[in-house]
């Protein structure tokens, strides 16, 4: 019996542990090397790794201002603001996902911007790239902080500035979550991978491990993953919002971008393109995406 007990406290060590490990594989700033070197791998082409990498290195090497804004947990998050003609009037607010940065997210979308004459802003999340942090909030605290970067924008530009918002993966949750709370100068929004919640996209990768993480992350991190369903936003939503997701995506499930459409009863319109995987679809079908942006647009902004 003796043995026995032994064998279960260095069972439930061990348990614990492996959770701490898994937690900080997910949610911390610098994640577990262990967890990192088992499951981290490539979700793209080696292609489309170098087309985003070239985009970035670009991006870094023209002009920027940046501006600071204190987060709400107290973290300074950086803002990058890319004047390409507008004076700020007409504004694309481009929001990075999971582990990522403005400099992977604006690369990819600054010649497009550019070229119609839209300045471009992104930001730094709070545990990404500039900003300060610990930890990554799933859109919870994301959102919460990118509406307070408008309401600094309205500030710098002027309450008459238009603003397109523009997310990708949790950024693209991140929009649709911020899509009932926006002021009047956010005239269209697009949400590329986005996700109905963390919760579905957590018991998605972890399955069984999603209850004791859950309950991990409200005692250490003090938020619930029900509070990052971005169904109560969109159902008092009425912003115009193209809603974009490739077939292939594994990452965020491709069944995440119809329900989302399929719920949302404002004006709206849909990219949905075929062997595309995560936030790969200006990447595999370009034209398609300039089109419909192009017409979005043309249709919800001064010109």
């Amino acid at each position: 019996m003796r043995i026995l007990g032994w064998l279960l406290i260095v069972l439930l060590l061990a348990f614990f542990l492996f959770m701490e490990e898994l937690y900080r594989y997910i949610f911390c700033r610098r994640p577990s090397g262990l967890f990192t070197l088992l499951f981290d791998s490539n979700g793209h082409d080696e292609a489309y790794y170098r087309a985003r990498d070239d985009a970035a290195d670009r991006l870094r090497n023209i002009p920027c201002e940046t501006y600071t804004i204190t987060g709400g947990r107290g973290e300074t998050l950086k803002g990058f603001y890319y004047p390409c003609g507008a004076g700020g009037k007409r504004l694309v607010f481009l929001i990075h996902g999971y582990r990522s940065n403005h400099i992977e997210t604006g690369g990819l979308f600054y010649d497009y911007y550019h070229s119609r004459g839209i300045d471009i802003f992104c930001c730094d999340h709070t545990a990404s790239g500039e900003s300060g942090g610990h930890l990554i909030g799933f859109d919870v605290w994301e959102s919460q902080d990118c509406l307070h970067w408008i309401d600094f924008l309205r500030e710098k530009f002027g309450s008459d500035i238009e603003i397109i918002l523009h997310g990708f993966s949790m950024g693209g949750g991140t929009v649709l979550q911020m899509s009932g709370h926006c002021p009047a100068n956010v005239k269209l929004i697009v949400s590329d991978s986005g996700f109905r919640s963390a919760r579905a996209a957590l018991q998605h990768q972890i399955g069984p491990l999603y209850h004791p993480l859950r309950l991990m992350n409200r005692l250490i991190a003090g938020y619930d993953w029900n509070d990052s369903d971005v169904t109560d936003s969109l159902a008092v939503s009425r912003i115009p919002i193209l809603f974009v997701h490739g077939q292939d995506d594994k990452l965020v499930p491709y069944s995440n971008g119809p329900f989302l459409y399929n719920m949302y009863q404002g004006e709206k319109d849909c990219l949905f393109p075929p062997h595309t995987r995560h936030i790969e679809s200006m990447y595999t079908v370009p034209q398609e995406y300039r089109e419909k942006l192009d017409r979005l647009i043309g249709q919800y902004m001064t010109p």
